[in-house]
């Protein structure tokens, strides 16, 4: 699978005055995020730590070790990644059940694993990856990154048999169509427009 949904642009407002140590901790490791993703995970464990009914902070922490996963690591390298990823995962699906962007990277984690060895975790894990993307579409169906998530999934599998990729470029519009309409809050997830932009270019 391609690497191009996984790429970040999160534009945090910065709170200059009157932040909450929370809000002053978040601003920091989002700054470290932005240059080293593993210098910024420890930091949003840190703060998941203290805000344990915040599922944000683990999720980010969660989202670090799955992109810095992907890449020219070694494999053990890349197994170290991903279980420290579903480590937070799982704290995040504690705190907030059916979240469906902490389903995302759950699937994504799961994609990470096919692309890492696909003749052990293939046959296992695909199944898992469509049955999230189904049961996220159902939860929050104009969710953009569970929208381009899913249509990159499909695209990918589609590639992966051989077969047309072109009934699933439209589901990357109706993505970025979302992406245009969306106003997160705070802290809220908002990755994945340029992502979709780039993947779109495969479907012209």
């Amino acid at each position: 699978m391609k690497t191009l949904y996984l790429l970040l642009v999160i534009c945090i407002s910065q709170q200059v005055i009157a932040q909450s140590p929370y809000e002053k901790a978040m601003n920091n490791a989002f700054t470290s995020m932005k240059t080293d993703l593993i210098e910024a995970a420890p930091q949003f464990e840190q703060i998941a730590r203290v805000e344990k009914e915040n599922w944000l902070p683990t999720y980010y922490a969660a989202f670090c070790y799955l992109n810095s996963s992907w890449g020219q690591n070694p494999k053990d390298q890349t197994a170290l990644y991903l279980k420290k990823a579903q480590e937070q995962i799982d704290n995040a699906l504690l705190i907030s059940p059916d979240n469906t962007e902490v389903m995302v990277l759950q699937a994504l984690l799961y994609t990470a694993y096919i692309t890492m060895d696909s003749s052990t975790y293939g046959m296992k894990l695909s199944p898992k990856v469509t049955a999230i993307y189904e049961k996220a579409m159902k939860l929050t169906p104009n969710n953009p990154r569970v929208v381009t998530s899913r249509a990159q999934w499909l695209i990918g599998s589609a590639k992966f048999f051989g077969k047309d990729i072109t009934p699933y470029c439209s589901q990357l519009d109706t993505a970025l169509e979302l992406f245009e309409k969306e106003t997160p809050d705070g802290y809220a997830p908002r990755w994945g427009k340029e992502g979709t932009i780039e993947q779109l270019k495969n479907c012209q």
